[in-house]
């Protein structure tokens, strides 16, 4: 779950996994191409990559033991998903989060997700340059989502390729604040959409979850 920065609500894993599957849902327009996937599959994918924590888990990110989050982690990475491309991207989303920190201990556990994708590459005859370009797309919705769900003014950029025949990348820059979200170069199918998660007042959650909504507005510049 997300702690607010500035207030006592908190919003659960599985409502930052709504608004990252909205994204997923509009991304594409003529200067960014869809991968070449069934877009269904790849907004499945990417709306559930952190499929391990649950519906209303109680784990604050950033201060979860070490030991709680290999255990979600793994959780995560084992479910399995009768489609296979969006099986491949939670796979990638997870193994990028144990490989971005430099402990030994999530190092270790990076390779052991490393090897569990080789294989299912292998078994569905699936491209590794294709989802390491889909991993891109999923890395900057959920970085949007992450920071929208802290409730605080944030900004970031990832790297994508924009292009399907192309090795060019493009720098996508995007903001988030008091619950709008703007991008540059603009990624989106639309210029405007309007949509909400629910967050949970602290007090009594998760036993007692006492639900707030929380509207986001993606607009273009």
């Amino acid at each position: 779950m997300f702690k607010s920065k500035r207030r006592p609500i908190v919003v659960p894993q599985s409502e930052h996994l709504r608004l990252v599957g909205a994204l997923a849902l509009l991304w594409g327009n003529a200067e960014f191409d869809l991968p070449p996937v069934n877009h269904n599959s790849m907004v499945a994918g990417m709306s559930l990559h952190d499929r391990g924590y649950g519906v209303l888990d109680n784990d604050a990110i950033g201060e979860m033991r070490e030991e709680t989050w290999h255990g979600i982690a793994r959780r995560g990475f084992r479910m399995h998903n009768s489609d296979a491309v969006a099986d491949t991207i939670v796979k990638y989303h997870v193994r990028r989060l144990a490989a971005s920190n430099p402990l030994p201990e999530r190092q270790a556990l990076a390779r052991e997700f490393t090897a569990g994708i080789d294989a299912q590459l292998e078994e569905h005859h699936l491209s590794r340059e294709l989802f390491d370009r889909i991993d891109r797309i999923t890395d900057l919705t959920d970085r949007i989502s992450f920071d929208f769900c802290f409730d605080v003014p944030a900004r970031g950029s990832v790297e994508v390729f924009p292009r399907n025949g192309s090795d060019q990348t493009v720098k996508v820059e995007y903001t988030v604040e008091e619950g709008v979200i703007c991008a540059t170069p603009w990624p989106f199918s639309v210029e405007r959409h309007t949509g909400y998660v629910y967050a949970y007042h602290l007090d009594g959650y998760p036993e007692r979850p006492d639900p707030i909504v929380l509207p986001y507005r993606l607009q273009k510049d």
